[in-house]
C-alpha cells in the first residue's frame, strides 16, 4: 500500500518502508485491538435450535496477533499466531467465542534456477462463515492490494457452528529462462465439525503451470491440475475438478490516464462427479482496474467469475463477484478505507439459482501514537441462498 515513505505512523496502518532484497533481517511485531459495535443481527448461543431467530444487542471484540518473520537473500520464514475474543451482551444471557489461529510459510532458494515453498495454517472458530465463497476478494488474491480495514466481527457467519480449518501447501519452481518459468502446487485442506463430522470436507489438489513474460505486463501461461474433493457423508458425491488453464496475463498502465493499472486473467474448468464422470465445462476469469494517485491512494474496481466448492454447499458453485474499493491516508495520522462487494452463484450440476450476497464496509482510523490508534466502522452485508442448496441447517437468509 506504502508508495515512498510510509511516514511516523506507517506501520501502525501496516504500511513498511521499502527494504533491499538481499537485507537480512528478522522482525517481531505484535498487533492488538479492543472494540465494540451494536449488530441487529447476531447469532444464536450455541446449541441453540437452528431456527432461532437473530438477536439485536452489542458486542464487544478484542484480538492479539504476533508475527516473527525472518528475511535473508536464501529463504524467508514467517510464523504467526493469535486469538480473539468476543462477548454477546443479548437477552436473557450474555455469552462469549473465542477463535484461534496459527500459520507458517517458508520460501527459499535452492539453487540460482530453483526454488521451493510450504505453508501451514490452522484456524479454530466457535462460528461458520458459509457465505464467503459468493463475494469478497480481489482477482489476484497474493498480489492486489486491497484496503486496510481492521474489522471486529466475523463476517457471512450463518451459525454458532464450531468448526476447524487445516490447510497445507507445498510448491516447487523452476526457472527455465530469464523469462519463463514451471511451477508445481499441492494442497490439502480439510474442515471439521465438531457437531455434525457428517458434514466434514477435505479437498486435496495438484497444479503444474508454465508462465511465459513476453513483455512487461504481458505473458502468456499453460496449466494442467486437478482437485478431489472428499465428502465424508456416505450418501453424498465426490467431485473432482479438472483445471485446464490457457490463457493471457495481462497487467499494465494504462496508456490513457497516468498511474493507471489495467489487468485481466483467463482459464477454463471441467468439474464431474467422482463416480458417474458427467460434468461441466466452464470458461473462468477476471478483470481488475486501479487508479493509485496521492502518494498512498488506491481506487479500484474487479470483477471475476471462478468456480470452487464451499463446505456447508451440497455440490461445487460458479460464482460472479464485483468489487470496488477506496482507501488512503487523509493525514500522517488520519487513514480512510472503504470496500463493497456483490456476489451471485449458481449450483454446477442442478442448475440452483437464487445464491446471492452483498456487503459493504468502512473505516475511519486515527493514530494517538505510534503505537497506538482508535478506528471507528461500519458494516453490513447480506445474503440469501436456497434450503436445497446446503447441507448445513443454517438460515436461507440473512
Amino acid at each position: 500500500m506504502a508508495q515512498g515513505n510510509p511516514g511516523p505512523y506507517g506501520k501502525l496502518f501496516g504500511r513498511t518502508a521499502a527494504t533491499s532484497a538481499d537485507q537480512e533481517h528478522t522482525t517481531l511485531e505484535a498487533r492488538s485491538s479492543i472494540g465494540a459495535n451494536y449488530d441487529d443481527a447476531l447469532l444464536a448461543p450455541e446449541g441453540s435450535p437452528a431456527d432461532t431467530p437473530l438477536q439485536r444487542g452489542v458486542q464487544a471484540a478484542g484480538s492479539a496477533f504476533m508475527n516473527l518473520s525472518h528475511h535473508s537473500s536464501i529463504f524467508t520464514a514467517n510464523l504467526t499466531g493469535g486469538a480473539s475474543r468476543g462477548e454477546y451482551f443479548t437477552q436473557p444471557s450474555s455469552y462469549g467465542t473465542t477463535q484461534y489461529s496459527a500459520a507458517a510459510q517458508l520460501n527459499a532458494k535452492l539453487s540460482t534456477r530453483f526454488e521451493a515453498g510450504a505453508a501451514a495454517s490452522y484456524i479454530h472458530s466457535p462460528s461458520y462463515q458459509l457465505f464467503q465463497g459468493l463475494g469478497g476478494g480481489p482477482v489476484d488474491q497474493a498480489n492486489a492490494n486491497t484496503v486496510n480495514v481492521v474489522l471486529p466481527y466475523s463476517g457471512y457467519a450463518a451459525r454458532m457452528l464450531e468448526n476447524d480449518s487445516l490447510l497445507a501447501s507445498a510448491n516447487l519452481t523452476t526457472h527455465i529462462t530469464t523469462k519463463s518459468s514451471f511451477q508445481l502446487w499441492a494442497s490439502q485442506n480439510q474442515t471439521r465439525f465438531a457437531e455434525e463430522p457428517e458434514n466434514d470436507v477435505v479437498v486435496s489438489s495438484y497444479r503444474g503451470i508454465w508462465q511465459w513474460q513476453m513483455q512487461r505486463g504481458l505473458g502468456v501461461h499453460a496449466g494442467f491440475g486437478q482437485e478431489h474433493v472428499d465428502q465424508r457423508a456416505s450418501e453424498r458425491s465426490d467431485y473432482d475438478s479438472i483445471l485446464i488453464d490457457v490463457g493471457v496475463d495481462f497487467n499494465r498502465a494504462f496508456s490513457v490516464a497516468r498511474r493507471t493499472t489495467l489487468g485481466f486473467s483467463t482459464s477454463t474448468s471441467y468439474i464431474k462427479h467422482a463416480d458417474s464422470g458427467d460434468g461441466e465445462f466452464q470458461f473462468l476469469g477476471g478483470v481488475s482496474l486501479s487508479k493509485f494517485f496521492r502518494r498512498t491512494w488506491q481506487a479500484g474496481v474487479q470483477a471475476y467469475r471462478r468456480s470452487n466448492f464451499v463446505p456447508g454447499f451440497a455440490e461445487p458453485l460458479y460464482t460472479n463477484t464485483v468489487n470496488a474499493f477506496l482507501g488512503g491516508m487523509i493525514s500522517t495520522r488520519l487513514e480512510f478505507g472503504a470496500f463493497v462487494s456483490a456476489g451471485s452463484g449458481q449450483t454446477i450440476f442442478s442448475d440452483l439459482s437464487g445464491l446471492g450476497s452483498y456487503t459493504a464496509t468502512s473505516q475511519l482510523s486515527y493514530a494517538l501514537g505510534r503505537n497506538v490508534g482508535i478506528y471507528g466502522s461500519y458494516f453490513t452485508y447480506w445474503y440469501e441462498a436456497p434450503a436445497d442448496a446446503l447441507t448445513l441447517s443454517v438460515p436461507g437468509a440473512g
